[in-house]
């Protein structure tokens, strides 16, 4: 980012299977991520669910949910990058979005 005031951020959050953290943290620190916050998550889906039948999904309780900040302009490449080497267009593998930063204070 340069120092000149002009170069957004955006807050980037996913949730992944837990299996798949340390090459996701891996990915994000290539690409730049700052300030990352990783929370381990449980899924309110149960295996035996009906729900899960019904619409095919795979069991996966254990999650992992990551948070960082990432210059505007590689955010579109780590989300490309999320779908090509991650799979996240695909059901069952992830869940990534990234929120606008005006501004921070500390």
């Amino acid at each position: 980012m340069s120092s000149d005031g002009n170069s957004p951020i955006v807050f980037l959050t996913l949730i992944a299977g837990r299996k798949r953290k340390d090459s996701l943290l891996t990915l994000l620190s290539d690409m730049g991520a700052r300030v990352t916050n990783t929370i381990y998550g449980k899924s309110s889906v149960r295996a035996n669910s009906s729900f899960m039948e019904v619409f095919g999904f795979v069991p996966e309780e254990n999650k992992i949910i990551i948070t960082c900040l990432l210059p505007r302009e590689k955010a579109n490449m780590v989300l490309e990058m999320l779908v090509k080497k991650f799979h996240f267009d695909k059901p069952n593998t992830g869940i990534a979005f990234t929120v606008a930063v005006e501004c921070i204070s500390f």
